[in-house]
């Protein structure tokens, strides 16, 4: 049960940082081409929200591997 839970949370940390890094690719593609959308006109705010999403699964994920990792 342990290595379930263990696998279950790297999975999610692993989803959320993907997450953050493709909608910022898909910000910087669409500033890019000027194609901003009117929601997001607050671009490098929205990425460096986007960054601290990432930052922060990183984190967790470190920190479980540290603690509770198999390895």
């Amino acid at each position: 049960m342990r290595e379930r839970v263990y696998k279950s949370l790297i999975k999610r940390y692993e989803s959320e940082q993907e997450d953050a890094l493709l909608k910022i690719d898909l910000l910087l593609v669409n500033a890019g081409s000027n194609a901003v959308m009117v929601d997001h006109v607050d671009i490098t705010g929205e990425i460096d929200k986007l960054l601290v999403k990432c930052a922060g699964a990183a984190e967790k994920m470190a920190i479980l591997r540290r603690y509770y990792g198999t390895n």
